[in-house]
């Protein structure tokens, strides 16, 4: 009985010693189990870490190139404006030195309406025929005064002053204007017009007047035989374009040939 109860303690006791040696083995395993999981983990974050690094900077260097290749283009679009600009400007300048030309043109052609300062002449004979129809004892109608000559000598004069456009009870007078009388009437342009006769003429209004006051002129014979003539100063006259027909059958330019 006493070596049963031996035998039993020795067992329990190598028990004893095999468990804490399990548990010594046990907590060594988990231990390393910890040490490598842990480890595993962090390789994997830094893994993933620097995959994430590698692929922003391979993305960061293809937007680099985007962007230079943006960049090169936008210089090369700004330098296109540039031009276009330099093109348009040149343009714009040729076309104002064209409309430049085209409007003086038109001036000299009659074509367009003008304006600028000058005078208005006025003729009138309704004085000079009551005379002559007095001295003769009866009124005839038919006796008219002013002829197409006086209002070519005005023209003439106020031209040699410096007028630069005139026109005749609204008629427009063009290098190929005909004036002529037609009966009691004086044709200009086709156009018959009668008493009182307005000649407008633009150009420097004092210097106008002057020539047309000289001691002796056309004006001073005109008033000694009964003709009303006044001047008036206008710091604005509109004189109209030309409506008539404008066709020239004969005349071409003349082109010269380079040799």
């Amino acid at each position: 009985m006493e070596s049963l109860k031996k035998f039993i303690k020795d067992v329990t006791q190598k028990l004893e010693g095999v468990n804490v040696t399990i548990c010594i083995v046990c907590f060594l395993l988990a231990l390393c189990y910890t040490v490598q999981v842990r480890t595993i983990s962090i390789s994997e974050s830094d893994i993933l870490r620097l995959k994430k690094e590698n692929e922003l900077r391979d993305e960061i260097e293809q937007w680099k190139v985007v962007y230079e290749d943006q960049t090169e283009k936008i210089k090369d679009l700004n330098q296109k404006i540039e031009e276009y600009k330099n093109s348009v400007a040149k343009t714009d300048d040729m076309v104002a030195l064209i409309k430049k030309d085209l409007d003086e043109s038109n001036i000299l052609a009659g074509v367009s309406s003008v304006k600028g300062p000058g005078i208005m002449v006025t003729l009138d004979d309704t004085a000079a025929i009551e005379e002559i129809n007095q001295l003769a004892g009866y009124n005839n109608p038919n006796v008219y005064i002013i002829h197409d000559t006086d209002i070519l000598s005005i023209i003439n004069e106020l031209s040699a002053a410096g007028a630069e456009a005139f026109s005749v009870n609204g008629q427009r007078i063009l290098a190929t204007t005909a004036i002529r009388c037609v009966g009691p009437l004086i044709q200009i342009n086709g156009v018959n017009l009668s008493a009182p006769y307005v000649i407008s003429a633009i150009g420097k209004p004092e210097t106008m007047v002057g020539a047309l006051n000289l001691r002796g002129g056309i004006v001073s014979e005109m008033r000694a035989d009964n003709i009303a003539v006044t001047i008036e100063k206008q710091e604005e006259i509109v004189i109209p374009e030309y409506t008539g027909l404008i066709d020239y059958k004969y005349v071409t330019p003349v082109v010269e040939v380079e040799e």
